[in-house]
């Protein structure tokens, strides 16, 4: 008798698992719960899960069978999955609302069913403990609720009078009550799992795609999002999406169209529908469903769907990412995937604005620091230049000649990076008017193999060096001195020396010059040009002692990538 009741009861329970899984697939989908697998819940997520598995719980009970003025039923999955999924205050909350209400309805068993509840809301949110950052599967689920129903079932007989009753309820409805709250439980995760897994595929499948188009298009976004640019990334986007037509905006215009209907709808268009004003106001993503939300008055359109996703900078709309489809509808897929490019093409452009704000800083910069270096060198120049005009007037008339045409060619330079070829020119010439000046007291000695001669550097670095070598190493000496100046290439690194045997320079100097302390205009200019342009990848160092003359050693990236920028 009792075996035949087991078994309709067993079957009568299983025939309610269509809802249990029903609430799974309702959980899975709902966006106001967006971590439901991860352990990143905020309050008001716990409270909605509180809510959620409360009312699952609560509609366990009213799927039940009562017998003997008690319910079988299927109450503990909700408490269970409610500590599973949301820890031990979601669980235990869940279970004592629905146990509460359990305990509203009577019955002999309403307390220890009120409390047994209760404990698997507790038992759920314990097992989160030990499964944390781990999936729990269809096996472990189900030996959990084993473990849940059959402490439930000992509270039944230990909190229910009289004892005898309970005892005998338990023969009858414990064995579908614990298979059927297990299999509820396991299957319940079970569909949880399967939509994690169908999630996953579909955010590796997105990045798939985000990074292919994201690698082919870096290229392009140097420079802003210009339309050319644009048609080329979106001839990208449409053969990896696969769907019949992209398009990219600003805020007002379509800035390139590519796939079904770019007969029609060109570049440079006003932006028409309302979709498309609702995601720049609203700043975020909008669906199309149908042909007339296109919004487009050619006849032949077949357009029908779109996914219109904003391209985000910060807090302000750059522009529109529009997918479209013809007779189909968008998928999740394509609503990922437009709002994973999107995110990636806004990054891009903001890193573009950024370098070119950075760019135009540096070459500002560089400007200032260059415009301070050439009256500076002028004043020494006619200064040596006056001292010759003294004992030899012909000769300071060709070196007034020689001084214009190095001011000739130092005003139309027009770049900020010189070959190291270029610089020593203008050193020999610059070095002509000082030997005029101080004759055989001025050795000069070059060291500088031909193969280096082509490498790219500032202008203005070397003929500050050996200015100073020559005012404060030199000159003060009677017997005068020699200067080299030298290059090689060691690693990736150049490296140019200007050394003289000159009278030196005491270390508290050198301190002083390294900290910027001092009054060496051209020895400071360096530093913060090698600085604007190379960062921290250059260096000047200064050697010297007293008596025993200077060594000035300039190391700068040898394979440095840049252009020789024009000033504007």
């Amino acid at each position: 008798m009792f075996n035949n009741k087991i078994l309709e009861l067993l079957f009568t329970l299983f025939k309610s698992m269509s809802v249990i899984a029903t609430f799974a697939y309702i959980l899975s989908r709902l966006s106001s719960v967006k971590h439901i697998f991860d352990d990143n819940f905020n309050k008001y997520e716990k409270i909605f899960l509180t809510i959620f598995f409360a009312v699952l719980s609560i509609t366990g009970t009213f799927l039940g069978i009562i017998i003997m003025n008690a319910y079988a039923n299927i109450r503990a999955i909700g408490a269970l999955m409610g500590g599973l999924l949301g820890g031990p205050l979601v669980g235990i909350t869940a279970g004592l609302i629905a146990g509460l209400h359990r305990f509203s309805l009577g019955g002999f068993t309403a307390l220890a069913c009120a409390i047994g509840t209760t404990s698997s809301g507790l038992i759920g949110g314990l097992f989160y403990k030990k499964y944390k950052n781990n999936e729990i599967d269809f096996k472990n689920g189900f030996l959990i609720g084993v473990v849940a129903l059959t402490i439930e079932m000992i509270i039944v007989v230990l909190f229910s009078r009289p004892i005898s009753q309970a005892v005998e309820l338990v023969k009858i409805i414990g064995i579908p009550m614990i298979l059927s709250n297990s299999i509820g439980i396991a299957i319940f995760i079970s569909i949880l799992n399967k939509v994690k897994e169908d999630n996953e595929k579909i955010r590796a499948f997105q990045a798939e795609k985000v990074l292919s188009i994201a690698d082919r298009s870096l290229p392009l976004l140097q420079n802003d999002l210009n339309p050319e640019a644009a048609a080329e990334i979106i001839k990208m986007i449409k053969k990896e999406s696969q769907v019949d037509a992209v398009s990219l905006t600003d805020k007002e215009k379509v800035i390139a169209f590519t796939g079904t209907g770019a007969d029609h709808h060109l570049a440079g268009e006003k932006i028409k529908t309302e979709a498309s004003r609702k995601a720049i106001a609203e700043k975020k993503t909008i669906l199309i469903d149908s042909k007339k939300n296109i919004n487009c008055k050619h006849d032949s359109c077949q357009l029908t769907d779109a996914v219109i996703t904003p391209l985000k900078i910060e807090d302000s709309i750059y522009g529109l990412l529009k997918l479209y489809r013809c007779q189909q509808k968008i998928t999740v897929l394509d609503i990922k995937l437009a709002e994973g490019i999107a995110s990636f093409l806004a990054t891009q452009i903001k890193l573009a604005k950024l370098s070119k704000q950075a760019e135009l800083k540096s070459e500002a910069e560089l400007k200032a620091l260059q415009a301070q270096i050439n009256p500076h060198f002028l004043f020494n120049s006619l200064n040596a230049v006056a001292a010759v005009c003294r004992t030899k007037p012909q000769q300071a008339r060709e070196l007034l000649i020689k001084l214009a045409g190095i001011f000739r060619r130092t005003l139309k330079r027009d770049v900020y990076q010189i070959t190291l070829a270029e610089e020593i020119d203008f050193c020999k010439d610059y070095l002509s008017i000082e030997k005029a000046r101080l004759d055989k007291r001025l050795e000069v000695k070059w060291e500088i193999p031909f193969e280096l001669k082509d490498t790219i550097i500032p202008p203005f670095i070397i003929q500050p060096l050996i200015e100073n070598s020559i005012k404060h190493g030199i000159y003060p000496q009677e017997k005068g001195g020699k200067i080299i100046i030298s290059a090689q290439k060691i690693a990736d690194k150049l490296q140019v020396i200007i050394e003289d045997n000159g009278c030196g320079i005491s270390q508290d100097k050198i301190f002083e010059i390294e900290k910027g302390n001092n009054d060496r205009i051209g020895i400071n200019n360096i530093q913060e040009r090698l600085h604007s342009v190379y960062g921290n990848n250059a260096e000047l160092i200064i050697e010297a002692k007293n008596n025993k003359g200077t060594r000035n050693i300039i190391n700068i990236p040898s394979e440095f990538l840049f252009e020789r920028r024009k000033a504007n």
